[in-house]
């Protein structure tokens, strides 16, 4: 059995990502904090369009969207939350349509951190994705990056600390507020 098939049975049980050649990473669920802070960002992004602030109606689809690296190299990503348009009739439509993927580090988990600092970033930049939000746990700060026209990588379009408004560019334009994200307590 290869490595792909593999960790597509593992997902029927395990929280699982395909992250390089020959390596899966085999999660926990997500901890308290973790889970607060993606259905935070749900809520603001739903709250967006039910109060007229965005005419957008986003799908969001928190830790169940299996992100399949464009490599051809059978590897892929759970992303703690994918935001693309409802519009899709096809999963190659629903993958075009991402505007914005999330991930929250697991301070926990040094491999998903990596991962999620460094790996994540570079591939969904070259997928071209225009945006990609880092939540940082252990910092207790966050990164939005974005491509730039005509780049392959991601630049930082803002940062800040929890607390402070993150304002989503088009095609969202609209803030998420950060100020009741839980802090990962220090051990």
């Amino acid at each position: 059995m290869d490595l792909r098939s593999y960790a597509e049975r593992l997902l029927e049980t395990h929280k699982v990502e395909y992250v390089d050649e020959g390596v899966l990473l085999v999660m926990a669920p997500a901890g308290f904090e973790h889970r607060s802070i993606i259905e935070s960002i749900v809520d603001a992004i739903k709250g967006a369009f039910y109060t007229s602030q965005t005419t957008t109606n986003w799908a969001t689809h928190s830790e169940n969207f299996q992100w399949d690296l464009p490599d051809q190299s059978g590897r892929f990503y759970i992303p703690d939350l994918v935001v693309t348009r409802r519009d899709a009739h096809t999963a190659q439509e629903e993958r075009e349509g991402i505007a914005l993927v999330v991930e929250v580090t697991s301070p926990k988990s040094p491999d998903t951190t990596l991962n999620d600092r460094e790996t994540k970033p570079r591939q969904y930049a070259k997928a071209g994705i225009p945006l990609y939000l880092l939540v940082d746990q252990e910092s207790a700060t966050w990164t939005l990056h974005a491509l730039a026209d005509g780049w392959a990588r991601y630049q930082i379009a803002a940062d800040g600390r929890y607390g402070e408004k993150i304002f989503l560019p088009e095609p969202f334009g609209f803030p998420v507020p950060t100020e009741d994200w839980p802090e990962y307590p220090s051990r």
